[in-house]
Order: C-alpha cells, then structure tokens, then sequence
C-alpha cells in the first residue's frame, strides 16, 4: 500500500459533509433543544446545598498593658477544656439559636419550616392520620429543630 492510497482513504469531502448537515438540521436543533431543556429542567428542580465551616479562636483576654512588667508570655494561663467546652455549649445553646433564628427571619424560609412549602403527597398523610402534623409544634420550635439539624458545633483538638 502506497502512501498516495492511504491518503486517498482518509479525504474528506467538505461538500458532502455540509449537505449532510443541511439535511438533519432539523435532527441537530431538535436533540440540542432537547439536551438544554433537560439540563435547565435538572438544575431548576435541584435542591440547593450550602456548606460553611467557621473557627473561633478563644483566648484569654490578656494583653501586655494588663499584665504586670515582670510576666512573660511563658507564664499566662492556659484555656483548660472545660472553658473551652462551655463556649461550645454557648454557641449552641437554645437562647443563641433563637436570637439567630429571629434575627435572620428563618422561619420564612422553606428549608426552616416545612410547613411553608409542603408537599401535597405529605398533606394527604396527615390528614389521612400516617403522619405527625407539622402544624402542632410551634413554628418558633420547627426552625430550632431543623436548626439543631444542621448546625455542627464541636472542640477542634
């Protein structure tokens, strides 16, 4: 085999090509459309997650002008674990959660009470009695709970 025919193989005509594209345009438009739908479709009806990590830093509150001139850094006290646990039981206590919650009004938001946008498949099994109603807990309690749910508070070692 000859180079001259391995080249012949391989060529392409450009005009056969764009008639080819010319006919199923149609095809081309419609499988395009079709794709783009899906997508917006999957990424309207997706649930949006958020994920946030903070840290806090407890130290004391000591600094150079309270401290008398003969102390050196060596020698100021060190958090033990059960303040630094106290503050973890702080930051998570229901009093913070609830200035929180009031704060930022979460209870005007869906992913906070489920009441707000329930499901109609989850309606019809409270009223048919298979399920707990919503309603009974004071919506100040639902956001606490759902709160708690996804708050993660804990001593970084």
């Amino acid at each position: 085999m000859s180079v001259q025919s391995a080249a012949a193989d391989v060529d392409v005509d450009l005009r056969q090509l764009f008639a080819s594209l010319a006919r199923n345009w149609l095809r081309i438009l419609v499988v395009a459309l079709v794709v783009t739908g899906l997508a917006f479709a999957l990424t309207w009806l997706a649930t949006p997650h958020y994920r946030a990590e903070t840290r806090l830093l407890i130290e004391t509150r000591e600094s150079v002008y309270t401290r008398p001139d003969g102390t050196n850094d060596n020698d100021k006290p060190i958090l033990d674990e059960e303040g630094v646990t106290s503050q973890v039981e702080v930051v998570s206590s229901t009093d913070i959660l609830k200035q929180v919650a009031q704060r930022l009004n979460l209870s005007r938001l869906p992913e906070f009470d489920e009441t707000a946008d329930m499901p109609m498949l989850s309606r019809l099994l409270v009223i048919a009695g298979l399920k707990s109603d919503p309603n009974e807990i004071p919506p100040e309690e639902r956001v606490l709970t759902k709160m708690r749910e996804k708050l993660n508070v804990y001593r970084v070692e």
